[in-house]
């Protein structure tokens, strides 16, 4: 081939990879996105404002304790939530950065949820050591005083034990096993007790046992003393081991070998399954249930043995889970552990105003299990993270079924949830310590998450103006680019603000200051970002009302779409969600008619606070609050105001 023909083809195969590569890729530009979320009823009523980084979304909410929290969500679930469930248009500002600002910010925003998440869990650590210094208090000073016993909740337990009898007094001797209710032995955990005591001996379990008493014995239990000088926004919070950490670790490691050493089987009702043809297992299934089992029992033999001190918990959810596998191989239908906590009363279906929708989510969850059935059972290998998302879209459709059959609503369960049904446990081994030492601890846990809250509350304290939604994600973007300038300068030196601002103006191709102006108000910083960075490109995600609008208008006359779906009585896209306040026509997609639609609104929604009002005896105040609320929302469509849109009970979710 000549020199010229080579030069050709080289030129063909630059072509075509310029044609198959995208641009960005090409330029090595990132980008990073700011969305405007518009306003609708409820906390919101404002507005909302996010960040965007690729699939993942960070943003501050409003928590009902009074502090404005950072919460990260994949890019999919937020504008389900959001836009379609939410039925609020989203706003999306494209911003190019390179990618080593990409990284930076990203990680920054990482940082702030990590440090925040530890933050509040320490105040829950602090409140856990008040609660069992006053527990161990009252059991050693009250103890024979019936109405001075109080109990501990213990996690995981509650699927082998029931909670501690009433009548049941503490006692100097006591050990939680002693309390075990007699029950036909399990198959699965006594093999696992005959496997512990092969491999290390035949007295195993008891010497554990003893040791592990002795341990609660001699427990020289202290409340944790928090760092109130190194909170901050920036800082990874540090605590030392607290007294109820210790405690319960302790304890629950007494009650796992308890536990094994009766190896029970699991008590009625803290399992679940059903009878379909989606829970039937074949025997090739079986086999690989066999298989897990066996490998669970494997991981229990070496566990045992372990020299963390956290490894009692653990322990009793995999025991549990063993037990479930082997119901479900003696019924040849998959049996799951109940992830729903066991004293949650469910609200009554008249109240539920979403119950049509219930099937349509139960198909989708039949969908969501049939994938799962086929990764867990389809895997080469057997992986306890897929038999755990098993179990969980397990439990999802089991609610769903009994919610449909018995009138009631779907209880909801977290999405990443560990099996930790608790019983409550009044039988406890007492610490050898002192009343008066008891006391004096006490008093310093109880100072501890005193002044540990109120520092926390004054960091993140939520201000409608000067800390919201809009102002935390830019001054943490500027925080990020403060801190970055100021690992240039020498030790000891005051960092001009300044210096963040001009990295914010290299990065961003500009700066937002959130404390001045308006611009704490979304939609005005939604303009503000699109005036001041590199905005390369804008587009809308439409609300799920208007999408289908959209649609509708494409195939039917506008005006008959229009008459039809401009009212709640005759819509055919719109279903109240739980919570929605009473109103008659929409006013988001009109601005001519918007103050008579919003005449209209108020009326109706009078009308219904007069009937929540007569109603308030029998039904409570619950109608005669929506009532208000729809008066409230109605008001500002008379200056041609738009915030309400009403919301989704239910919309299916697109791959």
């Amino acid at each position: 081939m000549t020199n010229l023909g080579i030069l050709a083809a080289c030129s063909i195969v630059v072509l075509l990879l310029c044609l198959v590569t995208p641009f960005d890729a090409l330029a090595g530009t990132r980008f990073i996105s700011y969305l405007y979320v518009e306003g609708n009823e409820g906390d919101s009523s404002g507005g909302h404002a996010a960040l965007r980084f690729d699939e993942e979304i960070f943003h501050f909410q409003h928590e009902n304790f009074g502090i404005i929290r950072i919460r990260r969500i994949d890019s999919t679930a937020f504008n389900h939530s959001y836009a379609m469930l939410g039925n609020r248009t989203i706003r999306e500002s494209r911003i190019a950065v390179s990618e080593e600002s990409f990284v930076l910010l990203r990680d920054g925003f990482v940082k702030l949820v990590l440090i925040q998440e530890a933050q509040l869990d320490i105040i829950q650590t602090l409140r856990r050591d008040v609660a069992l210094f006053e527990l161990l208090l009252k059991q050693t000073h009250g103890g024979n005083r019936r109405e001075e016993v109080s109990a501990l909740p213990l996690k995981g337990v509650g699927y082998f034990l029931s909670d501690s009898p009433d009548h049941l007094q503490p006692s100097e001797n006591s050990a939680v096993g002693n309390n075990i209710a007699e029950a036909h032995p399990s198959k699965a955990l006594s093999n696992l007790r005959n496997s512990i005591l092969t491999t290390y001996g035949e007295r195993f379990i008891e010497e554990r046992i003893t040791q592990a008493i002795v341990e609660l014995r001699t427990l020289g239990l202290r409340a944790a003393r928090a760092h109130l000088t190194e909170i901050s926004r920036d800082i990874y919070p540090k605590l030392a081991t607290s007294a109820a950490i210790s405690y319960d670790n302790a304890l629950l490691a007494l009650v796992a070998l308890e536990i094994l050493q009766s190896a029970p089987e699991l008590r009625p009702g803290t399992f679940r399954s059903l009878d379909s043809d989606q829970f039937s297992i074949t025997t090739k299934e079986k086999l690989h249930l066999i298989s897990f089992a066996q490998q669970l029992e494997g991981d229990l033999v070496r566990l045992v043995k372990s020299s963390r001190s956290d490894w009692g918990f653990p322990f009793i959810v995999a025991m549990a889970r063993l037990a479930s596998i082997e119901r479900s191989l003696a019924s040849g239908r998959m049996v799951f552990l109940d992830l729903f906590p066991g004293n949650v009363v469910t609200q009554e279906r008249q109240t539920f105003r979403g119950q049509n929708t219930l099937p349509n989510i139960k198909n989708e969850l039949q969908q969501v299990f049939m994938k799962r059935r086929e990764e867990f059972f389809g895997s080469m290998e057997s992986r306890e993270s897929d038999y755990a998302a098993l179990e969980l879209v397990g439990n999802q459709l089991i609610e769903m079924e009994y919610a449909i059959a018995s009138g009631s609503a779907p209880r909801r369960i977290s999405d990443a949830p560990i099996p930790s049904r608790s019983a409550m446990r009044s039988d406890l081994v007492l610490p050898d310590m002192s009343e008066e030492t008891m006391k004096l601890e006490l008093a310093a846990a109880r100072a501890a998450e005193k002044e540990y809250a109120a520092t926390i509350t004054r960091l993140y304290r939520y201000d409608l103006v000067r800390r919201n939604c809009v102002t935390e994600i830019f001054t943490s973007m500027n925080s990020i680019f403060e801190r970055l300038s100021s690992a240039t300068e020498k030790a000891g030196q005051a960092i001009p603000k300044e210096l963040g601002r001009e990295e914010s103006q290299n990065r961003l191709g500009g700066f937002v200051d959130a404390e001045h102006g308006l611009t704490f108000i979304p939609f005005i910083s939604a303009g503000e970002v699109d005036a001041c960075y590199s905005v390369v490109s804008r587009q809308e995600w439409p609300s799920y009302r208007s999408a289908q609008l959209s649609d509708m208008k494409k195939r039917e006359s506008p005006l008959l779409v229009f008459l039809r779906e401009s009212n709640t009585i005759t819509s055919t896209i719109y279903r109240p969600a739980q919570g929605d306040s009473p109103f008659l026509f929409f006013t988001d997609d009109t601005i001519l008619f918007r103050p008579l639609f919003g005449v209209f609104n108020l009326l109706y929604g009078l009308g219904n606070s007069i009937i929540g009002l007569v109603a308030t005896p029998v039904a409570g105040p619950y109608h005669l609050s929506l009532g208000l609320k729809g008066m409230l929302f109605s008001m500002p469509e008379l200056a041609f105001i738009n915030l309400r849109k009403g919301s989704m009970e239910y919309v299916e979710k697109t791959p």
